[in-house]
């Protein structure tokens, strides 16, 4: 793992996976359990354990569909505070809202997207990850998909689940249509929920002016806990979910100057430049040993102009090049 990676998931989401397992019939790996066993009730789950924890579930359990499955077994009251907001939201627009705010106290090492178009808005998810990223991803949306049509009382469903992988059979095609009910297309440029822009204003069953008064004061807490680390980490964060991010960009997230970024990163005895180099190097070799990314792919998600600029950065950060790199893991497995 990154040596920065300041990622964590809330203690709920990792027990909702298990409770929806549970639901599904299915047994909670011994491996996953003593993961779960293993964090104290008040903290939050670090990447690399909920990574481990998504490893036992795919090593045990073969169903293509288990993302899916998952997903719609998740309840938004076992999502604590977020799950809750959410639901007292006015309408759905709102809720969307809302999720694009406070999604990092929930956690999953990926980042939200509303994109508005002519006939269509999409509620796009951008994983930073690769460990069981198909997975992982299928059951975000599932859950997504499936609260979306809870949190309106069934009145709405979606245009379409796009998910930016190769499509399967036509089997299981037909299996992703019949559990979701709804179009379900494969290779989209990126992974998301379509939504009809008219969707949006509809209104949520459970809706709640003042629960929802209530509840935002205490996620505002807890975001401002989240974000309240050392600067570099605050830095590394943002890198992390977004790789591609400039020092201007970061610097504006962080409501700061570019100049003011450098000089606080300086009392603490690092750099944008390093932390920079170390999140980009950490994705860089996950991509490439991956192998579902060619090396102008990778480029354009870690913010290079092109092919070029981002080989001569990797031989910078190990010495090699990516096509030498790429081989070389072919051969044997990535130090660690």
């Amino acid at each position: 793992m990154l040596r920065r990676d300041s990622r964590s998931v809330t203690l709920n989401y990792s027990r909702a996976l298990a409770s929806a397992l549970n639901g599904m019939g299915k047994s909670l790996p011994c491996d996953a359990r003593n993961i779960l066993a293993d964090i104290d009730q008040h903290d939050r789950v670090p990447m690399e354990r909920q990574e481990q924890l998504w490893k036992c579930l795919a090593d045990s359990h073969s169903d293509p569909l288990l993302g899916i499955r998952l997903g719609q077994a998740i309840q938004a009251s076992q999502l604590g505070l977020v799950g809750y907001l959410l639901m007292t939201q006015e309408n759905l627009g709102q809720a969307i809202d809302q999720l694009l705010q406070y999604h990092p106290l929930v956690g999953e090492g990926g980042q939200f997207e509303l994109r508005r178009g002519a006939q269509h808005v999409d509620l796009c998810y951008l994983p930073n990850y690769v460990c069981c990223a198909q997975l992982r991803v299928e059951t975000v949306l599932a859950a997504c998909l499936t609260q979306i049509r809870e949190m309106t009382g069934g009145q709405l469903r979606a245009h379409s689940l796009q998910l930016a992988y190769p499509a399967p059979s036509l089997t299981t095609q037909h299996q992703y249509q019949q559990a979701l009910q709804t179009a379900v297309h494969f290779g989209a440029p990126v992974s998301a929920i379509r939504l009809r822009p008219e969707d949006l204003g509809t209104r949520l069953v459970a809706a709640d002016h003042q629960v929802m008064k209530r509840l935002k004061p205490e996620a505002d807490a807890l975001l401002k806990s989240l974000n309240d680390k050392s600067l570099q980490l605050r830095v590394a964060h943002l890198l992390q979910q977004e790789p591609q991010l400039t020092r201007e960009q970061v610097a504006s997230r962080l409501c700061m100057s570019p100049r003011h970024l450098g000089r606080k990163l300086t009392t603490e005895n690092a750099s944008f430049r390093a932390i920079q180099d170390e999140v980009r190097c950490h994705y860089a070799r996950q991509w490439l040993t991956a192998g579902k990314r060619n090396n102008s792919e990778i480029a354009a998600a870690l913010g290079y102009c092109d092919e070029s600029a981002f080989g001569k950065a990797f031989r910078r950060w190990t010495g090699t090049s990516p096509k030498a790199w790429r081989k070389a893991i072919l051969v044997e497995p990535e130090p660690a």
